[in-house]
């Protein structure tokens, strides 16, 4: 564990390429906000290259009042442009629908600019803020890590990747603390991870079988990131600019089979074993499904003939 710290803090002194990408796959959707703000807000959301934000704040005699405001997000220079539109005589509870009245630049024009998947400076009437993700399910941003992530690497058109499950704190010589675990298929492939915040993103290292590494420089948030990863032997620092890598969240920590305070590693069945059983347990075959499967597998035979 001790090897595996070291490796984990000299990863930070090395400048990494892809994982300094604005955003990757987008910001981080949910609720964003100034920290030390009460009771304001942003809700930010996107599908594809249409952004929807929606603004949560009070006006200077204490009435609530929301703003919504739509658009494209520029996924290259990581900005989003809008105005802030409100609405009036809508749709109460238990009423009937109708469309209410949409006041377009009610509060004057937006624009956010994003600096990594968490952290961007939002346009207001009174001037520009920095907001960020907003954490209110972890005690910190590292215990977002624990549970199970799917972590995959492009070296050069080779395909591989990590299934790692973070089950509990370890603090290495320096005061760090990590999120420590191990690969779904061995206890003996161990794992850290932390979120250091003089870079804005985790370090992910897993030690692998025999004499490797996987490093991984992610931007995150609580469900997916994305950056740079490099393989390497556990003797050698990395190098370079890394190859592109992303992360996936698999399971939260109280969806571990067999879980306890302590530690995962005491289940008596591995996630992976749980979602087969998951799948297992469904009932029986779908014949519509089957009928699916078959129809794009015909579809998927003319298009590789077309292809051809």
């Amino acid at each position: 564990m001790k090897r595996l710290a070291g490796l984990f803090v000299a990863a930070l002194l090395v400048a990494v390429g892809p994982a300094s990408a604005a955003t990757i796959g987008g910001p981080a959707t949910g609720l964003w906000a100034r920290p030390g703000d009460g009771g304001r807000g942003f809700n930010i959301d996107i599908q594809g290259d249409t952004m929807i934000v929606t603004t949560f704040v009070y006006e200077s005699n204490g009435d609530s009042i929301w703003y919504l405001s739509s658009g494209s997000y520029n996924h290259r220079t990581a900005r989003f442009q809008s105005t802030y539109d409100s609405y009036s005589d809508g749709q109460c509870f238990g009423c009937p629908a109708y469309t209410p009245d949409v006041h377009v630049g009610a509060a004057g024009s937006m624009s956010i600019q994003f600096h990594d998947n968490q952290h961007a400076t939002i346009s207001t009437p009174s001037g520009s803020i920095e907001i960020e993700k907003f954490n209110y399910g972890f005690p910190s941003l590292t215990s977002a890590l624990y549970g199970e992530w799917i972590f995959s690497f492009n070296i050069g058109g080779l395909v591989g990747g990590d299934w790692l499950v973070f089950s509990e704190p370890f603090t290495g010589d320096d005061g760090t603390v990590y999120a420590a675990g191990h690969s779904d298929d061995s206890f003996n492939r161990v794992a850290l991870g932390a979120y250091f915040p003089e870079v804005s993103r985790y370090i992910i290292v897993a030690q692998q079988a025999g004499a490797f590494v996987h490093s991984y420089a992610l931007g995150m948030d609580d469900h997916r990131g994305g950056g740079a990863a490099w393989v390497h032997r556990s003797s050698e620092s990395i190098s370079g600019d890394g190859s592109p890598a992303f992360a996936a969240r698999v399971l939260y920590r109280s969806e571990l089979v067999g879980a306890t305070a302590n530690t995962a590693a005491k289940s008596s069945r591995s996630s992976m074993d749980q979602m087969q059983f998951v799948v297992a347990d469904g009932g029986a075959a779908d014949p519509v499904l089957d009928q699916r499967v078959e129809k794009m597998q015909a579809a998927l035979t003319k298009y590789v003939e077309l292809r051809h």
